[in-house]
């Protein structure tokens, strides 16, 4: 049973059941605010724990552990703000609407806010499955210039509606065991599509490294990320067979990208994804422009295998490098080696910066890159038999993307069912925990 209301603090409330109250956060939550020290007082050991938006987990209700600490300094310095292992901690910039339950008293960046119960009988458990299910709303709270954000007034105003005391704790129980047992599953999945990932790169490392004939003769290579190759592989200088293009690019051309796990794009990029990958500029004489076998790779990205050869004509990042082939060489093998792991930690020692978000492997580097070449038949045949091979794996760990999509959208459904009364849980009552 439910009655018809006004909204209440929130966009989509629009209907409580009856017998349920209007919860306001402001009466039942004091908001605390986080900070962040100079930078000597943060450090991965530090004793006192020091959360920020990046700790926090989708699939996981607890703040169990942080990436950082800060010192006892550090911790005077933002204000001594620390939330107990009672309160709840929600982001409130980048991401806004991420929540959780600390496992420990700490300490946490502007990018958080505590929100610590006023009364002993605050069921924070049940509130936290209210906020994860008011998400979407909570994010059009957020206001700023810059970036949005919501502030503690804003906080302070979302009113919630919610039972008694009493069926918060059976919802909240009952939402625990329902929601483990699908992040269960999600593990389950998770392992899967690792395992297959797995699987990938060590067919591209065993195939574009020593060839899918049975039976060859290896020989030492004299290159040490390579060890041993075939024997009738011949060794050469990347730069022997690729030179450096840079071709202005030309309207009407489609707008390209270089994935870690797919290569090149073949389609123009949407608006969302242009704005994610590329500068955006609209005079598209300022890109590169690539021919179909171009193999083009992502300074910043190469060491990770952010690597493609080109199916059709486009235009490129002017940050990209782009490759032209000479015609020894099949661009497509010599992608899969480029994204072996061995070559990629090669080219990780190869690239240029003081940290990995700044490595850049510039073309003197690449083009000095050694490897070893099969003959050019050859290199098609290792380039269709992965074409082939990693199609199935892909094919594996996109149906396991959609199974897990649809155990995201259960949980979901599941949580907001519960918090806004639409199951009725009056005859469960939760196990009752072991001493």
């Amino acid at each position: 049973m439910a009655r018809a209301m006004s909204k209440c603090g929130l966009p989509s409330i629009e209907e409580i059941p009856l017998g349920w109250l209007l919860l306001r956060v402001k009466d039942d939550f004091r908001v605390v605010g986080g900070g962040t020290p100079n930078a000597q007082e943060i450090g991965l050991d530090y004793p006192i724990r020091w959360a920020t938006p990046t700790d926090f987990c989708d699939s996981e209700r607890s703040l169990s552990r942080t990436a950082r600490g800060i010192t006892s300094q550090g911790h005077r310095e933002i204000g001594k703000c620390l939330v107990s292992d009672y309160a709840i901690l929600i982001s409130c910039r980048a991401p806004v609407g991420k929540v959780a339950l600390p496992k420990q008293a700490l300490a946490f960046n502007q990018g958080c806010k505590g929100l610590t119960p006023r009364h002993g009988n605050t069921r924070r458990e049940w509130f936290f499955y209210a906020l994860v299910d008011q998400r979407a709303q909570i994010e059009d709270l957020a206001r700023g210039a810059t970036f949005s954000e919501i502030s503690s007034d804003a906080l302070k105003r979302i009113v919630l509606p919610g039972p008694p005391n009493d069926e918060q704790r059976r919802i909240a129980a009952w939402l625990d065991l329902q929601t483990h047992r699908i992040d269960k599953r999600r593990e389950l999945l998770a392992k899967k599509r690792e395992l297959l990932r797995d699987l990938k790169k060590s067919a591209i490392e065993e195939a574009s490294l020593r060839g899918i004939a049975t039976g060859v003769q290896l020989r030492e290579s004299g290159i040490n990320w390579l060890g041993k190759v075939p024997a009738h592989w011949q060794t050469t200088r990347l730069g022997s067979l690729f030179r450096e293009a840079a071709d202005r690019g030309v309207e009407g051309l489609p707008m390209l990208s270089v994935s870690l796990h797919t290569g090149i794009t073949d389609k123009e990029l949407d608006d969302d994804e242009m704005a994610r990958k590329v500068s955006r500029s609209e005079d598209r004489t300022l890109y590169k422009r690539v021919r179909p076998g171009d193999l083009v790779y992502n300074q910043m990205r190469a060491w990770q295998g952010a690597f493609g050869a080109a199916r059709i004509e486009g235009l490129v990042s002017p940050a990209y490098v782009v490759a032209r082939p000479r015609p020894a060489v099949v661009p497509g093998f010599v992608e899969y080696l480029l994204r072996s792991p061995a070559a990629m930690e090669e080219i990780r020692r190869r690239s240029r910066g003081i940290t990995d978000f700044r490595l850049r492997l510039y073309w003197d580097e690449f083009r000095n890159i050694r490897i070893a070449l099969p003959p050019l038949a050859e290199q098609h045949e290792i380039a269709a038999f992965l074409d082939h091979k990693l199609s199935q794996i892909d094919r594996q760990i996109a149906l396991i993307d959609q199974l897990d999509d649809l155990l995201q959208q259960q949980r979901k459904a599941i949580i907001h069912e519960a918090v806004t009364g639409k199951i009725d849980l009056s005859a469960y009552e939760p196990p009752t925990q072991a001493a």
